[in-house]
């Protein structure tokens, strides 16, 4: 029984270690991390600063989409492309809405940049709460999930706003300053009758009283101007019936990757761009901008931009990368964790418990030995006696 109840305090003493708190004080980056490598989530560092705002240790560098940045949104650009005929042009005809579309385009790099530049204002302002010093990869991790916030309700908010703008801008018919949704058609029998744009769409003919079509854009030789013949035939469109398209005139010259429509800022946001990184297709632009010949526009935008919509483009708020960097040595000196403190397990005191059983143990054994042949010598000479002690039988 003594050895059993020996075996149960070795048993004990070994699976119940006692474990003992340790404090360390003028703790640097180096220290912490280490500390953080050996002891893991058993450290602990309470900050002496909980609440650290963003923009003490958090940079944001934006760069945006090259086109936003080149001479295409500049107002010489614009103001190149702008003709004071250019309401005259049929609506798919290049220079009917170049220069509203390229200024469409600059307000939405501008308002992209606006919006990303206010947003990263308001998250500097904001506070990182942090109770505990926490490592570098885990800073930074929280930070970019953060961001990733940011501009995830920057890309539903600029969604709602053009879906906004595209929806009341068709259901309330209105009309643009440039003459591409309505016309007012002026017969000697008739008079004045306003109508709808005719544009080409995949089943025929639609309305720009109904619709919101787009086409590719090029220059036609035919105008507003001559539009139709003497009996009120349309030179663009020939048909043989209502709404059975037979021909469309061929342009002149194409420009690839825009779109002419009812409304620049749907033509521009289905356009791709592409002629802007195209020199042959760029070369041909000052013959019918005669004042493009005054604007130097001969680098042209790196290829990998093509194939890529404006609506793809704005969606992601024109950004072509975001980093976000964290000054790790700025957020562990705000924090200001003056001592860190772990708990560790005591092998020194097991170490001794164990001597001291074995001892014990040992000791144990002496004593026991000398009880047990004390007892068999006590028991043998009380046996030896019985045995040789002699017996008298009284007589009758």
């Amino acid at each position: 029984m003594i050895i059993i109840s020996f075996y149960v305090l070795i048993i004990t003493t070994i699976t119940n270690p006692q474990s003992v708190a340790v404090t360390v004080s003028n703790i640097t980056p180096e220290l912490f991390k280490q500390l953080r490598s050996d002891y893991g989530l058993a450290l602990s560092c309470p900050c002496s600063t909980i609440s650290i705002p963003y923009k003490a240790f958090v940079s944001n560098e934006v760069s945006f989409d090259p086109v936003c940045t080149s001479i295409f949104t500049s107002r010489q650009w614009i103001e190149a492309l702008y003709l004071p005929n250019a309401s005259a042009y049929l609506l798919i005809d290049f220079r009917s809405t170049a220069s509203s579309q390229f200024e469409i385009l600059a307000d939405l790099c501008s308002f992209s940049n606006d919006s990303i530049f206010q947003s990263i204002q308001e998250f500097g302002t904001n506070q990182f709460i942090t109770v505990q010093l926490l490592p570098e990869d885990q800073v930074q991790s929280e930070v970019n999930t953060a961001i990733e916030l940011i501009q995830e309700n920057l890309h539903i908010q600029v969604t709602s706003i053009i879906q906004f703008l595209e929806v009341t801008t068709q259901l309330n018919g209105l009309v643009t300053a440039i003459n591409t949704v309505y016309s007012v058609y002026i017969y000697s029998t008739y008079g004045y009758i306003p109508g709808g744009f005719p544009v080409q769409t995949a089943d025929g003919l639609g309305s720009c009283a109904t619709d919101s079509i787009t086409n590719p854009a090029g220059f036609y030789s035919i105008s507003y101007l001559n539009y139709w013949d003497d009996n009120y035939n349309s030179y663009f469109y020939y048909l043989d019936a209502p709404g059975e398209l037979i021909h469309m005139l061929n342009a002149s010259a194409n420009v690839s990757g825009f779109f002419g429509g009812c409304y620049p800022l749907v033509a521009l946001l289905e356009s791709t761009l592409d002629c802007l990184y195209n020199d042959s297709c760029l070369e041909v632009l000052p013959d019918y901008f005669p004042a493009l010949n005054q604007v130097n526009f001969s680098s042209l935008l790196r290829s990998n931009g093509t194939n890529i919509s404006v609506n793809d483009r704005l969606s992601n708020l024109f950004v072509n990368e975001w980093l976000t960097k964290i000054n790790y040595s700025t957020y562990f000196t705000e924090c200001a964790a003056s001592v860190c403190t772990y708990t560790k397990t005591d092998w020194t005191s097991v170490s001794y418990t164990i001597g001291l059983l074995i001892s014990l143990y040992g000791s144990l054994i002496i004593v026991l030995r000398f009880i047990s042949t004390t007892i068999v010598n006590i028991a043998s000479k009380i046996e030896f006696r019985l045995t040789n002690t002699p017996i008298n039988f009284g007589k009758d």
